[in-house]
Order: C-alpha cells, then sequence, then structure tokens
C-alpha cells in the first residue's frame, strides 16, 4: 500500500501543467513527504463538521482493505454525489488531485496544513495603545485550526456525505 495518493510523477505533472513553479524546485523526498503530509489532510475530511447541527462529513463506503489498510481510499460501496458507483479498486483523481493541490502547499510552508493548536493560547482580544483589535472565534470560543482551502473542498466535495445523527430517545 501507498503511503500517499497518487504518484510522484502525476503530481509533478499536475503541477507542471498549472505552472507551479514552487513545486519543481523541491527535491524528490521533500515531495513525497508533503503528498504523505497532504494525504493526511485529505484522509481528516473524515469527521470534519459540516454546515448544520452536529453533521459532519463521511467519504461513502468502506476501505476496500479493511481496518488494516492506511489510507481511507480505495473503498468498496462508494457512490459519489452525483450517483455513480466508485469502483473498489480505484482511487478518484478527485482525491489523487486534492492530495496534490495539498501537497504543494506542504512543500513551500511544512505543516500548513494540520497546525499545532493549544486554546488556552488564543487571542480573542488585543490591544495595543489606543488601537483595540478582537479576532473573529467559533461560538463556543475555540477557532477552528484546520485551514479552508477551496480548490481542495471542490475536488473533495463529490466524495464527502454528510452524516447526521437522527435524534433519539433513551429510555431508562
Amino acid at each position: 500500500m501507498p503511503d500517499f495518493y497518487g504518484t510522484l510523477a502525476q503530481a509533478d505533472a499536475y503541477n507542471a501543467a498549472r505552472g507551479n513553479a514552487s513545486w519543481s524546485a523541491g527535491t524528490e523526498e521533500a515531495k513525497q513527504a508533503a503528498l504523505i503530509r497532504a494525504s493526511v489532510y485529505v484522509d481528516g475530511m473524515i469527521g470534519q463538521p459540516a454546515n448544520g447541527v452536529g453533521c459532519v462529513y463521511v467519504f461513502p463506503g468502506q476501505k476496500a482493505g479493511g481496518y488494516s489498510q492506511p489510507l481511507q481510499w480505495p473503498r468498496k460501496g462508494a457512490i459519489d454525489r452525483f450517483g455513480e458507483t466508485i469502483p473498489e479498486d480505484v482511487v478518484p483523481v478527485g482525491i489523487e488531485y486534492a492530495t496534490y493541490e495539498g501537497a504543494l502547499r506542504e512543500l513551500t510552508q511544512p505543516g500548513s496544513l494540520n497546525p499545532d493548536f493549544v486554546p488556552s493560547q488564543v487571542v480573542q482580544r488585543e490591544k495595543v495603545g489606543p488601537l483595540e483589535t478582537e479576532y473573529a472565534v467559533s461560538k463556543n470560543g475555540t477557532p477552528s485550526v484546520r485551514p479552508v482551502i477551496g480548490a481542495i473542498d471542490s475536488l473533495l466535495y463529490p466524495f464527502l456525505a454528510l452524516r447526521c445523527p437522527e435524534p433519539a430517545v433513551f429510555t431508562v
């Protein structure tokens, strides 16, 4: 099993076609490391909060190789948002392209996709002399540390499903 989605050669071609010169400046080892970190980011979309109360994103189906499969793709029983069945031996091109987009960011700024976060160090309001700035934070007071990257989100959109818990009543 590979440690990342796609191949280094495909990532090189993808970035060359888009004129991403900073990608070609990286060493092979640095590019592979960036692809691994980007794959972790793509797989990390599972469980991310979605717009809606208590809903999260999931990939459809199940890992084709079961629990021991390191990456989330390929998957069996997966159907995209447009109703097309995704063969269980295929990693969709959109997943690979999202990885290449993330890898470019990771190559130029390692750790940018999954930065460390210490809630106690969040500055909500800062005053310097007569100037005061209040920063946007989420409703619960903790900002999201995960960056929102439109290019990656657009590529992953067809492969993400919403899972919302159903209302339940428990009796004891």
